[in-house]
């Protein structure tokens, strides 16, 4: 097990795989492990089947995760991640087992409100659906639905700003090229109102990438923290684009990625006068670094990592989840590797030469992965869907 290595491992170097213009350059990506810095908490083994998208409310110390077997939200108190201590919470108790929030649907992601006491779900069955609950009434096993809209054809990832103004949503519409894929903006400022909530589409998308519209298939969200943009990676399309989060929104860049490079999640933080953009690059099992400057401009590639090698997996990994932290003076990378069971910490201070910290075994199949602060720890959660095998929530503490 994880916390019973005591031992420097020496990790096996890593090639940074081919730049952004195609020139190939390699670097050794090696460190010893990293002692009393990381620590595996748990791996808890959810009342559902599946646990793939995960999201926390720090104030009401809750874990919500998507169960796609199921078709709802498992809620999950969780009192203290240092002691990883979960309490599912029940929403029928004249059911046998614990039940999670019903949705009427297939619910692909949820997002908690960062500054409300909601939590949004993409849902789909029919068309897709945007839901939103009370949290206060979740805490107390009782479903308070305060938004049930239809947008949209099939919805994957959904993603809320930090100024709470926004939900973004990939809507990649799988099943029909009849039915075009989009990114879609909804105002939820308004939820609680007895209007419907506004909705737009990001203008140009097909076009951007170059494809027809029943090809486009938007995949994951992620917006930067001061609500300015986002970047919406388009797995089958190996591209990511990024946009204003404006009442009009018009594709502003693209980034195009390696064929057979199948982007899935991103994640960006701030880093100098810009952002620093993580892409995992599920296809080809890298995770690609990039600087944006300016949305208006390319991003550019800063190194590309191979992380079949560092995740102990010598096959086909699947790096699927990506998100990057700062804990103690350092700035982290967390990936979640699908097919290897483990999730990845990277030491990324520096971004051009990352330096691997541990490789640490978790549930079956992560998929969602994030980081919470808590007693001045950094938390990475992910969520391990099974698929097959049973649904799992593992937390890695990094101090």
């Amino acid at each position: 097990m994880f916390q019973k290595l005591n031992k420097t491992i020496v990790i096996a170097s890593a090639a940074v795989c081919l730049s952004h213009c195609g020139n190939q350059s390699s670097q050794s990506i090696s460190a010893p492990f990293q002692q009393g810095v990381v620590k595996k908490i748990t791996t808890y083994d959810t009342p559902g089947r599946c646990s793939e998208i995960i999201s926390y409310a720090p104030s009401k110390k809750l874990l919500f995760t998507t169960n796609s077997v199921s078709k709802d939200i498992s809620v999950l108190a969780i009192p203290s991640l240092a002691a990883g201590n979960f309490r599912p919470i029940d929403f029928d108790l004249q059911k046998s087992g614990v039940q999670g929030i019903s949705t009427g649907g297939e619910p692909t992601s949820v997002a908690v409100h960062p500054n409300r006491n909601l939590v949004l779900a993409a849902v789909n069955g029919g068309n897709g659906r945007l839901v939103a609950f009370d949290m206060t009434a979740a805490a107390k096993g009782v479903s308070k639905k305060v938004l049930d809209q239809e947008i949209g054809f099939h919805l994957d990832s959904i993603a809320i700003s930090p100024n709470g103004k926004w939900a973004v949503i990939a809507d990649e519409a799988e099943g029909s090229a009849n039915t075009p894929g989009a990114i879609i903006l909804v105002d939820i400022s308004r939820i609680g109102s007895s209007q419907k909530l506004p909705v737009y589409k990001v203008s140009n998308l097909a076009s951007s990438l170059g494809r027809p519209a029943g090809r486009v298939e938007p995949e994951f969200v992620a917006i930067d923290s001061s609500s300015r943009y986002a970047a919406v990676a388009c797995q089958d399309d190996n591209a990511v684009v990024l946009f204003p989060l404006t009442a009009n929104p018009k594709v502003s860049s693209v980034i195009k990625l390696p064929n057979s490079a199948q982007p899935d999640g991103a994640n960006l933080i701030n880093y100098g006068s810009g952002q620093l953009l993580a892409i995992a690059e599920e296809g080809t099992d890298t995770v690609a670094l990039f600087q944006v400057n300016s949305i208006n401009q390319t991003p550019k590639l800063i190194t590309r990592i191979n992380v079949r090698t560092l995740s102990g997996k010598g096959d086909r990994c699947d790096p699927e989840g990506v998100y990057m932290f700062r804990q103690s003076g350092k700035l982290y990378l967390a990936v979640a590797i699908e097919r290897a069971n483990r999730a990845l910490i990277m030491d990324i201070s520096n971004p051009r030469s990352p330096k691997k910290v541990a490789s640490v075994p978790v549930g079956s199949r992560p998929e969602g992965l994030i980081v919470q602060k808590q007693g001045g720890k950094s938390y990475v959660l992910t969520g391990d869907e099974g698929k097959p095998g049973k649904g799992e929530v593992s937390i890695i503490e990094v101090r």
